[in-house]
């Protein structure tokens, strides 16, 4: 964002991803020192919208300008007293509902004006598809004119890592698990102490957490139920859209279509065996969502009668073996960092889950036709004594895989091991343990 508002000259900027991503903290912390106008559109007539903006205008620049959004941002582009400013108009896909015209009035007000001035438009919003189809698409009127896109995604694991900041690392990794990569939901893990603070913070009545996974369904779909339905069969461990259309009593000709908006809500998404071109199994890519249809949907009944503290209970006794399943996907997520800290030794050019026909690897790491990194992940503190029995099946597992390369490393990553300050313990050529939590304490050092 500095580097476009440092150019000389007209940018246009496309800023978009899904509700609570941190769009609107970030945007509102870039314009924070600079001149210009942040207007935030809801679901009102153009002309009110118009009328808004212009008053906006007038209060914040002091300059008048026509009741009309386009017209106003030329006015205040062409303004010789506007020398670089910045114009954000977000949620603008209300904008585009109330007048479908508006994206053609500005392509030409582009072309024709605002070309030629220094003017930054940031143009954002939370209608993924939107923006993908009718903003950036090659048939939209403004295809061509961007000077640069952005799609906010969840922060990664060890971006978040600031979030839990006195948390240790094990209970940050469950947090993680519990909250994932969205900021909004992030955020309630800062200054907790433990995972049993976080989780009494969830399971009190009144909670933020307690509910927003279903009004977040409310807001974006129609159909809540059906979307509900099917990440609850998600949760329970269905991952095939024929089984989980069988389960919960829905036509599976329909069920590319309710999957289809899960996916780009990036709730949920299909993982394909590294290899392998088919579809395969769905999985949650939302961590809170999981959680939420895991946990929190089972004992919201106890919550709110009262019984915080069974609920919180009933949570524990499982925890572990959930926070098992994620933690393949974190230690996913972590593959760039343990490569650059020269933990793994295959550059990440391709990185998935495999498996076929019993056989299952949790992660392989390849850089093609030179080397691969098939490894085991395990939620758990291992003894020294028991890494070479698991590697040595791991490489049984691998010769059937068909990615084999020149150079292939046999790695299990544990929660911890045992009788080792090193992060990375050193088993035959080749053949290694990661020991997670201290190559954590590493990075973080860093």
């Amino acid at each position: 964002m500095e580097k476009e508002y440092r150019k000389p000259g007209f940018s246009l900027i496309i800023v978009y991803g899904r509700r609570r991503i941190g769009k609107t903290r970030l945007l509102s912390e870039w314009i924070r020192d600079k001149r210009g106008i942040y207007y935030i559109a809801s679901q009102l007539s153009y002309k009110q919208l118009s009328e808004e903006f212009s008053t906006l205008i007038g209060r914040e620049l002091g300059i008048w300008t026509p009741n009309d959004i386009v017209e106003a941002i030329v006015r205040i582009a062409v303004d010789k007293r506007n020398n670089r400013i910045v114009v954000v108009l977000d949620e603008f896909q209300y904008i585009v509902e109330a007048d479908p015209s508006i994206v053609s009035r500005l392509q030409k007000a582009i072309d024709t004006i605002l070309t030629n001035t220094s003017v930054k438009l940031v143009l954002s919003g939370s209608a993924v598809s939107f923006f993908e189809k009718q903003l950036l698409g090659y048939k939209s009127p403004l295809f061509g004119r961007r000077t640069s896109s952005i799609k906010l995604k969840p922060i990664r694991f060890p971006q978040a890592l600031g979030f839990f900041n006195k948390m240790s690392i094990e209970d940050s990794i469950k947090g993680y698990s519990i909250l994932g990569g969205t900021p909004a939901y992030l955020k309630y893990a800062y200054n907790k102490e433990n995972i049993d603070e976080l989780l009494y913070e969830i399971l009190s009545p009144g909670s933020y957490l307690l509910t927003e996974a279903e009004d977040f369904l409310r807001q974006e779909v129609r159909e809540p139920r059906t979307y509900m339905a099917i990440l609850k069969a998600l949760a329970d461990g269905y991952n095939r859209s024929s089984e989980i259309a069988n389960i919960i009593g829905v036509d599976p000709r329909t069920m590319n279509h309710y999957i289809g908006i899960l996916r780009e809500l990036e709730i949920i998404a299909y993982r394909r065996p590294l290899g392998f071109k088919k579809k395969s199994r769905l999985y949650f890519t939302d961590n809170y969502f999981h959680f939420w249809f895991k946990y929190i949907i089972r004992n919201r009944g106890l919550v709110e009668a009262g019984y915080v503290k069974e609920a919180v209970e009933a949570v524990k006794e499982t925890l572990d073996q959930y926070v098992a399943k994620v933690f393949e996907l974190i230690v996913e997520q972590t593959i760039p960092e343990l490569y650059h800290m020269g933990i793994l030794k295959t550059k990440p050019v391709e990185a998935g889950k495999w498996w076929h026909r019993g056989l299952e690897i949790d992660i392989i790491v390849r850089d093609p036709g030179k080397s691969t990194t098939f490894i085991e992940v395990k939620w758990s503190n291992l003894s020294r004594s028991s890494i070479r029995g698991i590697i040595n099946k791991l490489e049984e597992k691998a010769s059937h895989t068909g990615l084999v390369s020149p150079i292939n490393y046999y790695v299990v990553i544990a929660k911890a091991v045992g009788g080792s300050e090193d992060a990375i313990i050193e088993v035959d050529e080749n053949k290694y343990t990661v020991d997670f939590m201290k190559a954590i304490e590493k990075l973080e050092s860093k």
